[in-house]
């Protein structure tokens, strides 16, 4: 487990952070932390984080494998229990050892692969390696159209593919490229994710691009976790929108709406 510094070119795992730091040690994004090889079952190591922000982790020994850890201010509520994250964790190993999709798609009223009541995935990808190198497949398809909630209540976009994506309401931004910004209408919250308010089915929102940070590998610069800013598209995979007003509020992916990926917010009293 390690945490590298922004833009710290990933090092072999013999070379560590250089070396090893010991358990507990803080890390701040100024200093890496390293805890070494972990290899035996049970094996922990501990961490210390002083600041609020979100801070990415890695494994030296396997590329591709990585997190997020979201240190939120003492004053901010955690949106969610422990036990929230334990089902989450125990419901993504199980469908990473079962290889299994289908728990993206959950219908309208909601289904044992949702985690919770408001969250739509956004696509569903995997990188696929053949004879001929690494390719990806995808499915250009937010998987839980339409969705119910009532007013007041927020939706959460997940993104699950190897594409980027945007979730966009009203008028699409012209000429959209990865590159587009959000509309001015959408903020961060201090976990990285990007939110926007909309207060009638005539507002214009724009995710910008919503999509994952490039894979983990040596020799290149740590990718940057995301931060309580609008930010260039760099690891953005959530974006979050809180209807104030009842109504029919419909959305499409700015780049795959002609490939049929678009969908519907009914917004009750």
């Amino acid at each position: 487990m390690t945490f590298l510094k922004p833009g710290q070119i990933r090092p072999t795992f013999t070379a560590g952070c250089p070396g090893t730091t010991p358990d507990g040690s803080p890390f701040d994004g100024l200093v890496c932390v390293n805890s070494g090889r972990m290899p035996d079952v049970g094996t922990s190591y501990t961490v210390t984080f002083p600041h609020p922000g979100n801070y990415r982790l890695v494994c030296l020994i396997h590329v591709n494998m990585t997190g997020l850890v979201h240190v939120l201010p003492l004053s901010e509520t955690l949106p969610h229990d422990q036990d929230f994250y334990d089902q989450q964790a125990a419901h993504e190993r199980h469908a990473l050892l079962s290889d299994q999709d289908a728990h993206h798609d959950s219908g309208e009223d909601g289904e044992e692969g949702l985690l919770h009541k408001h969250e739509v995935v956004v696509g569903a990808g995997e990188i696929v390696s053949t004879t001929g190198g690494i390719q990806s497949v995808s499915l250009m398809r937010f998987l839980r159209p339409p969705i119910r909630i009532h007013v007041g209540e927020t939706v959460e976009w997940n993104s699950s593919d190897v594409s980027g994506h945007t979730i966009t309401f009203g008028e699409e931004p012209p000429d959209v490229t990865p590159q587009t910004p959000p509309s001015a209408n959408v903020f961060a919250d201090p976990d990285g994710a990007r939110h926007a308010i909309i207060n009638s089915p005539s507002d214009n929102v724009h995710s910008g691009f919503i999509a994952q940070a490039g894979h983990e590998r040596g020799g290149v610069p740590q990718a940057p976790a995301p931060v309580a800013e609008v930010q260039p598209p760099v690891g953005v995979t959530r974006f979050r929108v809180t209807f104030t007003s009842p109504g029919t509020y419909a959305y499409i992916c700015a780049f795959h709406d002609d490939l049929g990926m678009t969908g519907q917010v009914i917004v009750e009293p």
